[in-house]
């Protein structure tokens, strides 16, 4: 390591390898003892870090998967880790690229990069804000880079910053460009401010745009996979022992991996897709997910936050008065369930929050599937007018008595394939970096990157057969594939085991034991 006795980073331990000042450990589940820079474990003790304690990763997921109980606070360490260990990779086989304020800025933003995330995680910025038109624009990694900010003025932490190298105009920037992309995205010459062009590799490792591959994917594939109980075909110790940084036509550097890793690369995808499929847009978390915000959208007028100088907000507002939103996490389930107001909307919204309890979930009417070239994201304005154009069929049937939900299954890139925007290199010519084409690996790879399931619910049981009629006949008219619909008891999560007679018990057993 380049002038390490004067780094104010490390030092030299007795066996001759390097040290962090102060580390503290952290024994992780996934990655096992994680070692982290002092100035890091400084940000993990404030309550703005503690705060992601009670945010779930996964959401509603955890209603249908008992062990899916982890949250955004070991998420966070986890990449940030992970971000440590690929920048310090780089590092070693590039060191005139690479820096130790360069790695500290890294695992910084690695460690804040979700600081932004509302009640229930990916529910609350994909499904509850967007029913508020004036927040359409708002994402959780703007959140992430204002709530940085308020940590850092809250705690009085620009002093500890500075102490270890770090500038809050530059270093800080490149830490939120990282977490939120390019502060002038239209600049043609290079549009980052926080590090040169020589350095583009470096915003490749925390949340990369280019292709998809950075480590807080590493990590939730991991983690994910290890709470859920299913297993994770991608390897990313492995692969990243495979990346370099190579100059991707004369211009920009880039991090690309050995031609062997491609089939890896494909599995780190296909997992994405798979938890997507089995998990994060499962139908009944997708169920329990609506649930909540509607709860969450009948208390908006009266559940009231207290943000800065004593401001009283909405839930819906906190998202810009960081002294507010650092009180909304998970726990808004109880304080509406629990709440005393005895105003129609809060009677609502607390019984939607027991039936949630008691598993008297909204009712899964059938899906259907689009035309392949109509598989597109849909907003939550066009769901609304589905809802309104199914509900028009039928007199006995109001818009409010459904709900559509568009699943869209991809590899992170909507329909194109992101293995096509990555580079390798041979081991006959490990300094020239190529593109590798699906074709040229197998022709066992997909050919079709992205997927789309309109799914239909309906809040009451007494409406459902209406609302599967009707959805077959909107389906027809749409030219869309024959729904596939459901028995309101064929969705309920345990079966109800129908009586049999002795003599039925006694066949049944026969069968099994010839089987």
């Amino acid at each position: 390591m380049n002038n390490m006795d004067s780094s104010p980073y490390f030092i030299r331990a007795q066996n001759g390898g390097t040290v962090q000042l102060n580390a503290k450990c952290f024994n992780d589940p996934v990655h096992g003892h994680i070692q982290l820079h002092p100035l890091l474990v400084t940000v993990i003790d404030t309550p703005q870090f503690q705060r992601l304690r009670n945010i779930k990763q996964l959401g509603a997921t955890y209603f249908v998967y008992p062990g899916a109980s982890h949250n955004r606070f070991e998420h966070c360490i986890g990449t940030c880790h992970l971000a440590g260990e690929l920048a310090r990779h780089l590092k070693a086989q590039h060191p005139a690229l690479v820096d130790d304020k360069d790695v500290l800025c890294i695992e910084l933003a690695g460690l804040c990069h979700d600081l932004g995330h509302g009640p229930y995680s990916h529910m609350f910025d994909m499904k509850f804000l967007p029913k508020f038109e004036e927040n359409q624009k708002w994402t959780h990694e703007k959140g992430s880079c204002m709530m940085l900010d308020y940590l850092i003025d809250e705690n009085n932490l620009k002093a500890e910053f500075e102490s270890y190298g770090l500038s809050l105009t530059v270093d800080l920037i490149f830490v939120k460009e990282m977490i939120m992309g390019p502060f002038d995205p239209e600049n043609k010459n290079w549009k980052y401010k926080g590090r040169p062009l020589e350095k583009s590799f470096l915003y490749e490792i925390v949340s990369n745009d280019r292709n998809k591959v950075d480590v807080d994917k590493w990590d939730y594939f991991a983690r994910d996979c290890h709470h859920l109980g299913i297993k994770n075909s991608f390897d990313h110790k492995r692969f990243m022992q495979f990346l370099k940084v190579l100059t991707v036509q004369g211009e920009n550097a880039q991090i690309c991996a050995r031609d062997k890793e491609c089939i890896n690369l494909y599995e780190m995808f296909h997992t994405r897709s798979a938890l997507h499929r089995r998990a994060y847009q499962h139908r009944v978390c997708t169920t329990i997910e609506a649930m909540i915000c509607d709860a969450m959208f009948l208390a908006n007028e009266h559940l009231k936050i207290l943000g800065k100088d004593k401001k009283v907000l909405k839930i819906s507002e906190c998202i810009y008065d960081m002294v507010a939103y650092e009180k909304l996490t998970d726990n808004i389930f109880y304080q509406i369930l629990y709440s005393t107001e005895e105003h129609v909307d809060m009677e609502n919204a607390r019984n939607i929050l027991k039936r949630i309890l008691c598993r008297d979930l909204y009712k899964y009417v059938g899906y259907s599937k689009p035309p392949k070239n109509k598989s597109v994201h849909l907003s939550h304005y066009d769901c609304i007018k589905m809802q309104e154009e199914i509900a028009e069929l039928d007199n006995g049937l109001e818009a409010d008595d459904i709900l559509v939900n568009v699943c869209t299954f991809n590899y992170g890139m909507k329909g194109e394939n992101p293995c096509d925007q990555f580079r390798f290199y041979s081991k006959a010519n490990p300094d020239i970096p190529y593109q590798i084409r699906r074709e040229e690996i197998s022709h066992m790879l997909p050919d079709t990157f992205q997927d789309c399931e309109i799914q239909i619910f309906c809040k009451y049981s007494d409406k459902c057969e209406l609302a599967k009629k009707c959805l077959q006949i909107w389906c027809q008219k749409r030219k869309y594939k024959p729904p596939i619909t459901f028995k309101v008891a064929e969705t309920s999560l345990t079966p109800v085991k129908r009586p049999s007679t002795s003599t039925e018990n006694n066949t049944n057993g026969a069968k099994r034991l010839l089987l």
